[in-house]
């Protein structure tokens, strides 16, 4: 029998030994405990087609970039344009200007091979078309052309959203059910094909407060609030029915598309590109909501420019799950190196735990200040299989 004074001694070595032993040898998958030395935080890119559109060996390189500065997930675009990246769909063309056939086929591993995940990134969302110039053609993209009557239209008929720099853009009627059988079809099908460790939502919302006024949408907003369907502007007192009309359209499509996702790829990651937090009702898009209803696993408010961003972040702490699920998204295109870094600061400050940059392209600046400062250790991406 092994005397009480001589198990003390073993055990007193044991602990000893343990104590002297490396950090990393100490860590524990139980969130919270102080032994656990592995940063759990998310920190992501938005993988932008014209990154994709290089020969392999320069898009490689960006990736051991990445992996070198820590980064945990990359958000791979698949589609943009009224097109897909990849060949064969069965709904939409892939894009003329690939660089190689079926990229996804090895990029994908690629990004896997150095430990970052991948997250199929659909960045038009409803907008299902762009043209630099409407006034000269009459293309609408496959589901326009199409599918007419699904044509987002503002509230003084024009049926796109005009932006000065980028030219204009056409959307699927956010509130119509057809439209979002398309969408859900197209979406379901990457999720089908490719081994992605999540989807990423873009531009699930409509295009500003002057859209839509279809005849669906009209037909739809008088049935069921008994009001015209006309510009309500915040401070009327119709303003509120209106806004949370728009908002229940898009949660419809959001309980349909996140259930399907989930029922094809049982642990999918569903996140969302989510508008800043002062514009969900103009937009509809109540991702707070969806956070709340756990259609989302995580939102990426783009929180671009640094004139508020400071209060964005405030406003964002009353939102549930600010910490565990809400990673602000930064605009590494827009602003300074130095910049990036406060804000990441002033987040962290505030209890974000993670962090997700627009955009891959514009990165190059920012990685030295990173790899020296914020993203100086490993981490893990909250963001994992569930």
């Amino acid at each position: 029998m092994v005397k009480k004074s001589e198990l003390l001694r073993v055990m007193g070595a044991l602990i000893l030994l343990m104590c002297s032993m490396p950090a990393c040898s100490l860590v524990t998958s139980k969130p919270g405990d102080v032994a656990n030395t592995v940063t759990v935080e998310e920190r992501g890119v938005w993988l932008n087609r014209t990154e994709m559109f290089v020969p392999r060996e320069k898009l490689l390189k960006l990736l051991d970039d990445l992996k070198e500065a820590h980064f945990t997930s990359v958000y791979v675009d698949v589609y943009f344009q009224g097109n897909v990246i990849y060949p064969d769909s069965r709904y939409l063309p892939e894009f003329p200007k690939v660089s190689e056939p079926d990229i996804l086929t090895w990029l994908l591993p690629e990004i896997k091979k150095r430990g970052m995940r991948a997250e199929a990134w659909v960045e038009y969302g409803f907008y299902a078309f762009h043209t630099p110039d409407a006034g000269k053609t009459t293309d609408r993209g496959v589901f326009l052309n199409k599918y007419p009557e699904l044509t987002a239209i503002a509230d003084d008929g024009v049926t796109y959203l005009h932006n000065k720099e980028w030219g204009d853009f056409f959307s699927l009627c956010p509130a119509n059910p057809k439209s979002h059988e398309l969408l859900i079809n197209v979406f379901t099908e990457i999720l089908e094909r490719y081994p992605f460790d999540g989807i990423n939502l873009d531009r699930i919302r409509f295009p500003n407060e002057h859209f839509c006024y279809c005849n669906y949408c009209k037909g739809h907003f008088k049935s069921d609030t008994g009001l015209e369907l006309k510009p309500y502007k915040e401070g009327m007192p119709e303003y509120r029915q209106w806004a949370e009309w728009r908002k229940e359209q898009l949660n419809r499509f959001m309980k349909s598309a996140s259930a399907k996702f989930r029922s094809i790829r049982p642990g999918l990651t569903v996140s969302l590109s989510a508008i800043p937090p002062e514009s969900i009702d103009s937009m509809g898009q109540g991702w707070d909501n969806w956070l709340k209803e756990g259609y989302i696993d995580a939102a990426m408010p783009m929180l671009y420019g640094d004139s508020n961003f400071n209060q964005r972040i405030m406003k964002l702490k009353t939102f549930p799950y600010w910490i565990e699920k809400i990673f602000p998204g930064l605009d590494a295109a827009g602003l300074k190196p130095e910049v990036i870094l406060e804000q990441i600061k002033f987040a962290e400050s505030q209890g974000a735990k993670g962090i997700v940059f627009w955009y891959s392209g514009k990165l190059e600046d920012d990685l030295p200040g990173l790899k020296s400062g914020p993203f100086a250790q490993p981490a893990v991406s909250p963001l994992g299989k569930k």
